[in-house]
């Protein structure tokens, strides 16, 4: 599991709000948004945003293999900045990048203990099948350390 050096699996499973972070929001946050809300309990407050979106919906894959695998749809998703956001006010930041693990904690040094890192490859541009390989490793992280 990937999760800050001083986070703990508690932490994880009883968060009030979740917030996905990952480059552009278009990809991996916004399944990993909609399969939290799927799998967890409508109490939760789950919200995803990116570093830098520059599309204005999310990626056609990932609205595809989202509804293709869990049923899921994703297709009404817009694309966030983190600036756009109170992502602050979250209980759990789930980064979902390094490099975005990374620019978060210099730039909110001071929410590095609510940050955990899911590094996860970024499918944009690639085909369905690596898609649904993301996809399910979201699902797996999911199902594992949020449940």
């Amino acid at each position: 599991m990937n999760v800050n050096r001083d986070g703990n699996e508690t932490r994880l499973k009883t968060a009030h709000s979740i917030f996905f972070v990952c480059y552009g929001n278009v990809c991996r946050s916004p399944m990993a948004e909609g399969l939290a809300k799927q799998a967890l309990d409508d109490s939760i407050r789950i919200e995803s945003a990116g570093l830098s979106p520059v599309l204005d919906r999310a990626a056609e894959e990932a609205i595809l293999v989202m509804k293709e695998l869990f049923g899921v749809d994703i297709s009404e998703h817009m694309p966030r900045n983190i600036t756009e956001t109170s992502f602050r006010d979250f209980d759990l930041i789930v980064v979902l990048d390094a490099y975005v693990h990374k620019t978060l904690k210099r730039l909110a040094s001071e929410l590095t203990d609510k940050l955990v890192l899911w590094d996860i490859e970024d499918p944009y541009g690639s085909d369905l099948a690596v898609y649904r390989q993301v996809a399910e490793k979201i699902w797996d992280k999911i199902q594992n350390h949020l449940r």
